[in-house]
């Protein structure tokens, strides 16, 4: 690809969009997780079209969001930009691993003719701060956000460290699996790991979602789809 690396706008964050391969058939686009970068998918899956991979604001070679907000559905947009940057005419495919995994469902679900499939692997910020927001333990989520903020020191350099905060959004079981309907086609990694949140176990068993061991397998299912 002539531009390894774009500088895309969302709003007012200047976001960065990396081509790590070209090819020939539907493009690849690969989000990583909370505190990372595009940095986390080499080498790149195998896979026939381009590949992208985003790094979402306060992430890699991304602006830091200005005031420190940040939700899933803001990724989701950083996400939702990318697309419109690659501008293919072929419905794209997202994998996302953690937080991106959660960015992926919500746009494969909001843009279903854009996005063929979306396939989810676990990592940090997958699970998020539970179903619903906790008004009734106040204090209590305020000392679990201090300590994931404390824990932000550890964070590679160039995130920003109060993007940790996104780890404490609800995320409720409902809300994903009406954005899992809406969406094309969407793919669980259902490796051995650690439990899934309950968001993603609201997911199995819907029409239209389905299930690999792994991303070779998920990227070998879509490719022989």
């Amino acid at each position: 690809m002539s531009q390894p690396s774009r500088q895309i706008r969302h709003g007012e964050t200047m976001l960065a969009l990396h081509a790590q391969r070209d090819g020939a058939g539907p493009p690849l686009l690969l989000l990583h997780a909370l505190g990372s970068s595009h940095t986390e998918w080499h080498p790149v899956p195998e896979w026939a079209g381009p590949v992208w991979a985003l790094d979402f604001a306060g992430h890699g070679a991304a602006d830091w969001r200005a005031g420190g907000a940040y939700t899933p559905e803001l990724c989701a947009a950083d996400a939702d930009a990318a697309l419109a940057e690659i501008g293919s005419t072929t419905p794209v495919v997202v994998v996302g691993r953690g937080l991106g995994a959660y960015a992926a469902l919500l746009l494969a679900g909001g843009r279903p003719r854009e996005v063929a499939a979306a396939v989810l692997l676990p990592g940090e910020g997958l699970a998020g701060g539970g179903e619903v927001p906790r008004f009734d333990d106040i204090d209590s989520g305020w000392a679990r956000l201090a300590a994931r903020l404390r824990g932000a020191l550890e964070v590679p350099p160039g995130v920003d460290p109060r993007a940790r905060a996104v780890a404490e959004d609800a995320r409720p079981s409902d809300y994903a699996a009406s954005f899992a309907a809406a969406a094309t086609r969407v793919i669980l990694v259902e490796d051995e790991g650690s439990p899934r949140p309950p968001w993603w176990c609201a997911l199995r068993g819907l029409e239209g979602v389905g299930s690999a061991p792994d991303l070779v397998s998920a990227l070998g299912l879509l490719a022989c789809a």
